[in-house]
C-alpha cells in the first residue's frame, strides 16, 4: 500500500511529444533470458546508436542469464517515442521467442541517479559484460563507452564462514556456504 502505481510508470507518447513528460529512463521488460548484453545492445543500436548514455541488463549470476528486463537512459526524452514505436509490443528478433517487449518508465530516473545507484555496488567488481554501462552524452565521443566513476565508499570485505570439519568433503554442504 502507498507504493507507486503501475500507471505512474506507464509511457504516454502523446505527453512525451507535447513535452509534458520529460523522463528519460525506461525499463524494457520481457527480454528473452538468452540475450546477452552485447546481443541486446546490437539490436538496440541499429536505430538508436548515440541516443542513450546508460544501459544495464541485470544478470542472474547463478544461472548466467539475464533476468528479463533492462534499463536505458535516453539523452533526449523525445527519442523514447521512436524507441517505443519500434520495440513496444513487438516480438524479439533472436531465439524465436514468444516474449513480447513491454516498455515503461523506470523508478530511478536519469544518468546521474543511475550512477549513484550503482557506483558503490559490488556489481561493479564483476566482469564488464555484467556491469551497467555508461556512454558519453555529448561532444565528439557521444555514444562511445564512458568509464564508470569509482565508488565513493569503501566496501567491507566479507569472508565466508569456515565450513564445519564434518562437511568438508560433502559438496552439498559446501555449496550451501557459497
Amino acid at each position: 500500500m502507498g507504493g507507486p502505481s503501475e500507471a505512474e510508470f506507464a509511457l504516454d507518447i502523446g505527453k512525451i511529444a507535447k513535452g509534458l513528460d520529460k523522463r528519460t529512463t525506461i525499463m524494457i521488460r520481457n527480454i528473452p533470458n538468452k540475450y546477452t548484453q552485447a546481443m541486446l545492445l546490437q539490436e538496440i543500436n541499429v536505430n538508436f546508436l548515440e541516443a542513450f548514455d546508460f544501459f544495464y541488463l541485470p544478470i542472474d549470476f547463478k544461472n548466467r542469464c539475464n533476468v528479463g528486463y533492462a534499463f536505458i537512459n535516453f539523452i533526449d526524452f523525445r527519442r523514447i517515442i521512436a524507441f517505443t514505436r519500434e520495440f513496444h509490443g513487438q516480438r524479439w528478433r533472436n531465439f524465436n521467442s514468444e516474449k513480447v517487449c513491454a516498455i515503461s518508465y523506470a523508478r530511478i530516473q536519469g544518468k546521474a541517479s543511475m550512477i549513484c545507484r550503482f557506483q558503490n555496488s559490488s556489481l561493479m567488481e564483476k566482469d564488464g559484460e555484467y556491469r551497467p554501462l555508461l556512454f558519453y552524452s555529448s561532444g565528439p565521443d557521444r555514444g562511445r563507452p564512458e568509464p564508470f566513476p569509482l565508488g565513493t565508499k569503501q566496501r567491507r570485505i566479507v569472508t565466508p564462514p569456515l565450513a564445519p570439519a564434518s562437511c568438508v568433503r560433502d559438496a552439498r554442504c559446501m555449496s550451501s556456504l557459497i
